[in-house]
């Protein structure tokens, strides 16, 4: 570390070559007591000043009659930060910055005080207007251009996927890092967690995520830091440095607009040329830029939390119309995600099948009490009545601003692969992939759950039902499929039946958190059970019929 000082020269015309140095500030103008004064009358009485800010060395104008000039560009009296190599004009004058060096960078640590190499507290703004290609040597344009376009997409998407380990990849190329990680925030902790990392390939960087002591220096103080030696960052009892594993590490903190969301790190080893404060700044513009990607997903995937939270709501409600169709949305639901998981559905699908089944009855909400709650047999016009549920809950979703794409399943899911379903008698492949899965899953819970007039059927039962209307009833693809996972759909259900014998006999008892932590996990992977109540059908209908209506 050493100790803050700039250098100007002054060359060229009739001028002597000259230098000014100082380790706080230097005040140009035609005033003798000035530290830089001249004899040019194009030059102002005090023209300008050169001064040690809290990040590093400025320039500013201080009233001079024809302005001061940075790198061509004429600035007010607002502070400007200056680097190595920039020309400062003042009237007819030019001056170099020869050379430059900033006081030490401090943090503090507990009731340690530790030095970096240097930091940037920059805010979200001020970070992407600076995120510009390097006029370094040793840079690769086309590597740059990658960093940008990857930024660009991880901005546009609404998922972040394989993007984010894209552009950490990336990142790790162009910076000539030997590894790096991607560290973001728990909301509930408040602790940041690795979600990514890559290391160089063919080096002999650790196959491992990089530690998380330095990221969380950085992201506490809200600044990014480099730290250019394996003997800062081990100040930080940092285990890779400790270790030898890294020797320079830049920490760039994910700023949005208005929070922190994580930190980028990027280490070198002790083979590697150091990180200088140009690749901080570069790293922490190219985090201020992605951090602008990760806060718009994070936004979307809160509102599509919200908005699943309202349309269980919306299901539960029709439920608690019927005292005999306890859960059965969300059993369906989870036999529908399992389903199309095992058949290969994209994960954009299954996201929208989630919603649209946990929507598949919702019309139901338009039948009549009496209809909807007899415990015993329809009449044919009662029945008639009660498949216009799919029409009514068609109408709904199409009221509903962005939710059309839940259609096919809400009209759809009581058509028949052999057209003889309803309401618009489609067959085969005519039906929508979605609406063929949540029929088998729709089928598969209706005769499985108990009724007011009859026990479910056992599994075995169930996958013979849908075995026999495979290629009638039923796509026989989602059928093949649905048996694949019989094994996991039985343990599920035996699970779901032991909970029932336990609250009966008042041997368990399950709190109401503990089902919302079932539920959940039933929803996450189909693998979790909640205990089940009866659902009320047309007691005339053949088994697999029984999801009708």
């Amino acid at each position: 570390m050493q100790t803050p000082r700039v250098v100007l020269s002054l060359a060229g015309g009739n001028q002597i070559p000259r230098t000014w140095s100082s380790s706080c500030h230097l005040r140009i103008g035609r005033l003798a007591e000035l530290e830089i004064a001249l004899d040019d009358l194009s030059v102002s009485r005090l023209h300008a000043e050169v001064l040690l800010a809290d990040d590093g060395w400025v320039v500013r104008d201080r009233g001079s009659s024809n302005g001061t000039i940075l790198n061509g560009v004429r600035i007010g009296r607002t502070p400007q930060r200056i680097r190595q190599g920039d020309l400062i004009q003042v009237g007819n004058l030019t001056f170099k910055v020869e050379h430059i060096e900033v006081r030490p960078v401090t943090v503090r640590i507990g009731t340690q005080t530790v030095q970096v190499e240097a930091a940037a507290r920059r805010t979200w703004s001020e970070a992407v207007d600076a995120f510009e290609p390097p006029a370094a040597p040793g840079y690769n344009e086309k590597g740059f251009l990658r960093l940008l376009r990857g930024g660009y997409r991880l901005a546009q998407s609404t998922r972040s996927g394989d993007l984010l380990q894209d552009v950490l990849n990336d990142a790790v190329s162009f910076f000539g890092a030997r590894r790096g990680g991607v560290f973001l925030v728990d909301e509930v902790t408040g602790h940041l967690a690795v979600r990514c990392y890559s290391a160089r390939s063919g080096g002999t960087a650790p196959q491992r995520p990089p530690g998380k002591t330095l990221a969380t220096v950085a992201f506490r103080g809200r600044q990014s830091l480099l730290f250019a030696d394996r003997t800062e960052a081990a100040k930080y009892a940092a285990d890779s440095a400790l270790r030898g594993d890294m020797y320079s590490v830049v920490c760039a903190v994910l700023r949005a607009p208005d929070r922190e969301l994580g930190v980028l790190h990027l280490d070198r080893g002790p083979d590697d040329a150091p990180f200088t404060e140009a690749d901080l700044h570069l790293a922490d513009s190219l985090a201020a830029a992605v951090a602008l990607g990760l806060d718009r997903q994070q936004l979307v995937e809160r509102h599509e939390a919200l908005f699943l939270q309202t349309v269980t709501a919306l299901a539960q409600a029709v439920e608690m119309r019927d005292e005999y169709t306890g859960n059965h949305t969300q059993r369906v639901t989870a036999y529908a995600l399992m389903l199309a998981e095992e058949m290969g559905l994209p994960e954009d699908v299954r996201r929208q099948l989630r919603v649209a089944t946990l929507l598949h009855d919702i019309g139901k909400i338009a039948i009549d009490d009496q209809i909807l709650r007899k415990p015993g047999r329809l009449s044919d016009g009662e029945f008639e009545s009660m498949k216009s549920h799919v029409l009514r809950g068609g109408e709904i979703v199409q009221m509903i601003p962005g939710l059309a794409w839940a259609l096919p399943v809400v009209r759809g899911h009581h058509e028949r692969w052999d057209g003889r379903g309803y309401p618009d008698g489609l067959a085969g492949e005519e039906i929508p992939i979605t609406a063929r899965v949540v029929a088998v899953a729709d089928a598969f819970d209706a005769m499985t759950s108990d009724r007011p007039y009859r026990a479910g059927m056992p599994a075995a039962r169930a996958f013979a039902e849908l075995q026999n209307g495979a290629g009638t009833h039923f796509d026989p693809a989602c059928v093949a499929a649905f048996f694949r996972i019989r094994p996991r759909l039985e343990a599920l259900l035996e699970k779901e039946a032991a909970e029932r014998r336990f609250t009966e006999t008042g041997s368990h008892t399950v709190s109401r958190h503990e089902l919302e932590r079932e539920r959940k996990a039933l929803m996450d992977d189909g693998t979790v059970s909640i205990p089940t109540i009866a659902v009320a059908k047309d007691p005339a209908a053949s088994p697999a019929e029984s999801a009708q209506g």
